[in-house]
Formats: C-alpha cells, structure tokens, sequence
C-alpha cells in the first residue's frame, strides 16, 4: 500500500469554472463577475488544499461472471466493473483527497459572499481532480514501462455499481483512514473532496469513453462530444 501527497496542484479561472459544472468561454462573455470571483478564489483557497492518495495493487486470482477475486480473498462484485476490467492481471485501488479545509472555506462564504463561496467548491472539484488524474498518468508510465496498458479509471457511482456497494468494496481492501478519509453508512466519503477509483493493469486494457458507461449518457449537458 502506498501513501502519496507529492501533487503539483496548478490551477487556473478556466479550472474553476469546469469545476463549478460552467463552460469559462461562456462565461467569459456572459459572466464576468463569474471570473473575478474565480480569481478570488485562486488567491484565498490554494493554501487550503492538502492533498493526498491511498494506493493499492492487488494481484487477480479469477475473473468470474460479475466479480474479480484477489489474493488474500478480496474481491470486487459489479457485471461492469468485471466487464470493464475483463483480463487485468492486477486492479489498481486508489481513494485520494485535498484535504477538509477547503470545504470548511468555500462553507465559509457561501453565507458572507455566495459567487465566492462557489468558486471555492469549484476549486475544490478541480483540485481533486488533478489529483486524480496525476494518478492515473502515474499508474499509466508504470504500466507502460512493464510493457503493459491501464484502464481508464472507473469509480462507484453507477446502478450497476452504485456508491451504497462499491465503495465498501474499495475501503474493504485499502484503508483510506490513512489519508484522513472515512466512509458514511451511505457510502459517502469523508471528506466529500475526494475520489475514489480502480484501474485494471494487462496486455490490453479497455480505454473507454466514461462518457459511454454513464446512466446520464443520453441527457447530459456535459457529455464529450
């Protein structure tokens, strides 16, 4: 099991916007004081970000119908994750976070000053992501240095994988209180600025849309074209 916190977090207005669910060049033109409150919020949150990631490679024993067992009696149950990670040799799990502070900020002004306090949850979604994906290009290179391919990344969240089942599943095998992350009745992650996710390493591993495994596919605003 490995602990991480040595993430390069730059970030920009344009990062905030996406992350407050808004196109910036929109926004540029129809909402400028959008953008001066992206601003603020790059000056008053990057100090409050802390991030920080569990990982954990764990070696299949069996694929079977709707499930992946592990050495050590693990497993992950879901007809799409056994779908998406059909032929990896070992499961990447990864919970990451940044930390409470910023929350506790953006919670801050949502009451003093509202577009303030949604840029800093913006900033917040943005951050995490990052994170995220510094992970997944760090899993990839070592992938690729074994002569071997990463999935695309899937996270709880689906009805055939919803957070209720999946993320027990994950905090079963890791143990994200490391990092400081707990885990609702819910499934809910504590802090709620953090990720969870599992990469299939193999021969030849599916690079999925997560565009394509999403419920939302056909209705969401945000879809890739």
């Amino acid at each position: 099991m490995e602990l991480l916190a040595d993430f390069e977090l730059t970030l920009s207005e344009d990062d905030i916007l996406r992350g407050e669910g808004a196109d910036p060049e929109v926004v540029r033109v129809r909402r400028p004081a959008l953008v001066k409150a992206a601003s603020a919020a790059l000056h008053e949150g990057l100090t409050e970000l802390h991030p920080a990631a569990v990982i954990h490679k764990v070696k299949v024993v069996e694929h079977r119908h709707e499930r992946i067992l592990f050495q050590g009696g693990e497993e992950l149950v879901s007809p799409l994750v056994a779908h998406h990670l059909a032929g990896a040799e070992d499961i990447v799990l990864v919970v990451c976070t940044i930390g409470s502070q910023m929350e506790k900020l953006a919670s801050f002004w949502m009451g003093e000053n509202p577009l303030l306090g949604l840029a800093l949850d913006g900033l917040g979604n943005a951050a995490v992501e990052k994170v995220a994906q510094q992970i997944c290009s760090r899993i990839g290179k070592q992938a690729q240095a074994s002569d071997l391919t990463a999935s695309t990344p899937l996270s709880p969240g689906e009805p055939e994988w919803p957070v209720e089942i999946g993320q027990p599943q994950i905090f079963s095998i890791l143990d994200p209180s490391r990092v400081g992350i707990s885990l609702t009745s819910g499934g809910m992650m504590l802090p709620k600025k953090s990720i969870s996710f599992v990469l299939g390493i193999g021969p030849e591993m599916a690079q999925t849309d997560l565009c394509e495994l999403c419920s939302l596919r056909e209705r969401c605003r945000y879809r890739h074209a």
